[in-house]
């Protein structure tokens, strides 16, 4: 195949998505869909009008990222061999903290609604602090709902941008060890096993990203609940508090024979 023309070139860097040169105010707002959505408005889309993705969304760059990483820790550690799990992380450290930071985000603005209608109920009763509290705090209360929302939706589309880096550059890294296996190696891993890798494995590391905030947010957002609830109700919400973890005792045993089902699955 012959190397790309100028005008295929800019044909084809025209049809790049727009989230590739997006700025900070188009990301945080989605701003970049409007044009694929007002086409979707005004006829059904087919595969030609859908965008291509941005260079670092192509599993081509992310697997060479992730190999070049891997690479790098070989050589700066040549007697330890170097873990799949940190090189990725390495590779999408600033993505992750991020993420995290808006998972964060999310959890406080969503803690504050109690507070705030607390607040709504003193003034109510005639005990606000100061003179027109009533138009402050619906002005707060309004100011954290939008950062809710907007840290909510960035939260997830950035875990799931992610979790699809993640799973590409994985698919890529198995098709290629595939590739490079000996006919002893095949008889060993057959076509199912390595397929199983790829839909199933690679799917599961894929959606890493977004359950891993998603624990570490549940545990501060509960924490910050039972404060909140121990601050409106005192000690009754230690009867909270125990159904709380009678319900996550009875939850363990159904999840593991969950996971043991799935697992008999996979092996048939």
């Amino acid at each position: 195949m012959g190397s790309l023309t100028s005008g295929e070139l800019a044909d084809s860097e025209s049809q790049v998505t727009p989230f590739a040169k997006a700025g900070v105010f188009s990301k945080m707002s989605f701003w970049w869909l409007n044009p694929l959505m007002k086409m979707g408005y005004k006829k059904p889309l087919e595969d030609k009008d859908m965008p291509l993705l941005g260079a670092t969304d192509r599993a081509c760059n992310q697997y060479s990222m992730f190999m070049e990483k891997l690479n790098g820790k070989k050589q700066s550690s040549s007697h330890a061999t170097p873990s799949f799990f940190w090189t990725i992380v390495s590779c999408h450290r600033c993505a992750i903290l991020v993420s995290g930071f808006f998972a964060l985000l999310k959890v406080l603005t969503l803690s504050t609604g109690p507070i705030i209608l607390k607040a709504f109920i003193n003034v109510s009763l005639g005990k606000g602090t100061f003179k027109h509290e009533g138009y402050v705090l619906a002005a707060l209360l309004f100011v954290c709902k939008c950062c809710e929302s907007l840290s909510q939706r960035q939260w997830y589309f950035r875990t799931r941008r992610l979790g699809l880096q993640v799973r590409s550059l994985l698919s890529a890294a198995i098709y290629k060890k595939q590739q490079k296996l000996s006919n002893a190696a095949k008889m060993k891993h057959s076509s199912g096993e390595i397929m199983n890798y790829v839909t199933v494995d690679a799917y599961r590391i894929g959606e890493f990203p977004y359950w891993f905030h998603q624990s570490w947010t549940t545990s501060v957002q509960l924490c910050i609940a039972l404060a909140i609830l121990y601050n409106a109700v005192g000690a009754a919400m230690i009867s909270s508090l125990v159904v709380i973890i009678i319900t996550v005792l009875c939850s363990v045993p159904l999840a593991r024979l969950q996971h043991k089902f799935q697992s008999k699955l996979m092996e048939a």
